[in-house]
């Protein structure tokens, strides 16, 4: 069986921190992190990745537009968790319009996190 990679866009590198030591727990799984939405661009166009998940609000290229890139420009069709602050609330809607699978509002747990990976990545067949 091949390894789950998944991809964490997150500027904090505290937050990026905690999401990684979360997901390393998940057997399988290999953890790549970017610190924004360009960098997580790049690192898309070299690899394939089983799943994203990606902070909203980021210097330069923000999480909503990496959801339209990923969806609209590289045309792939894997797992994007939005995770952001609960002030941000309205942008669930429009994640989810442009395309996120799942929506984690800061503080997240590290369990609730791990769950909804598992049941994200349960279902990816890379082609």
């Amino acid at each position: 069986m091949n390894p789950k990679t998944i991809l964490v866009v997150e500027d904090s590198a505290t937050m990026r921190l905690l999401l990684s030591v979360n997901l390393k727990k998940l057997k399988g799984c290999q953890v790549v992190e970017a610190c924004e939405g360009k960098d997580a661009v790049e690192k898309l166009a070299r690899r394939p990745f089983d799943l994203v998940i990606t902070d909203i609000n980021m210097p330069g290229m923000n999480g909503l537009e990496l959801v339209d890139h990923i969806r609209g420009v590289l045309k792939l069709s894997l797992p994007v968790v939005i995770v952001t602050t609960k002030g941000e609330e309205g942008a669930r809607d429009i994640g989810m319009q442009k395309g996120a699978s799942a929506y984690l509002t800061k503080p997240i747990s590290g369990e609730a996190l791990v769950r909804l990976v598992e049941s994200l990545l349960a279902d990816v067949v890379r082609a």
